[in-house]
């Protein structure tokens, strides 16, 4: 498959084929916790970057938006109000805890269910993915995109953190130099300006006062990554 021209596609069945039994968040679900190929580190990725970006790409690989992050608050939330003790769960045992409740998570909330189910389908295509350089993401003993207490995930929040000059991102400067020379390039600029739905120091909670507000950005997400190569020069070079 050309996941160049496929961008939309979810690439976890296509690199893991044993997975093709599911889609949408379950599918998602199993592929963080069986063991998997990677998608954005697969050759299958590494070589559509060189395709697309004629070979000259840095050495790491970042998934733009990551669905898990608003997905996993909402069921939390669900849980707690279904009684269950989500307090001192590692994330895979969290995630086989809402597999196996996700009917009763989701019970009077179809609409958002979908929502998620489209969001996950594009978390893991082509257009929600970017060549980034080494440490880009984090490490153990290094903060960057990927480091949850301090962004989350949020391609926002990591950028506003790179401004800050007293910033514990792992070079910071550098980062924030390569993103904004890169922004136009990988057609990531609009991708960098959501909003995550509420602030990041907050949950969800036990009421829906936050729903119309997650509704929102996962919408904006969806046409974001579904937009990205849409641009008709962008489809010249395709």
């Amino acid at each position: 498959m050309d996941i160049v021209k496929n961008n939309l596609t979810n690439l976890i069945p296509i690199v893991n084929p044993a997975l093709k039994i599911e889609n949408g968040i379950k599918l998602a679900i199993m592929y963080r916790v069986l063991p998997t190929t990677e998608i954005d580190s697969s050759e299958l990725v590494k070589e559509a970057y060189k395709k697309l970006y004629d070979g000259n790409i840095p050495e790491s690989a970042d998934t733009i938006f990551n669905a898990f992050i608003p997905f996993l608050d909402f069921c939390r939330a669900k849980l707690i109000l279904l009684n269950h003790n989500v307090r001192d769960l590692e994330q895979e045992e969290l995630l086989r805890l809402v597999y196996r409740h996700l009917d009763e998570i989701f019970n009077g909330y179809s609409d958002l269910e979908s929502l998620f189910n489209r969001y996950f389908d594009l978390m893991y295509s082509f257009s929600n993915m970017i060549p980034v350089p080494k440490y880009f993401n984090g490490s153990k003993n290094r903060n960057g995109k990927g480091t949850w207490k301090l962004n989350k995930d949020y391609p926002s929040i990591y950028y506003k953190n790179l401004e800050d000059e007293e910033s514990s991102r792992y070079n910071a400067k550098e980062m924030k130099e390569w993103l904004d020379e890169n922004m136009g390039k990988y057609r990531i600029k609009q991708m960098y300006k959501l909003e995550p739905p509420y602030p990041i120091d907050e949950y969800y909670g036990k009421n829906d006062d936050k729903l119309d507000n997650l509704i929102s950005f996962i919408k904006n997400a969806i046409r974001l990554i579904e937009d990205r190569f849409n641009e008709v020069n962008w489809i010249v070079i395709l």
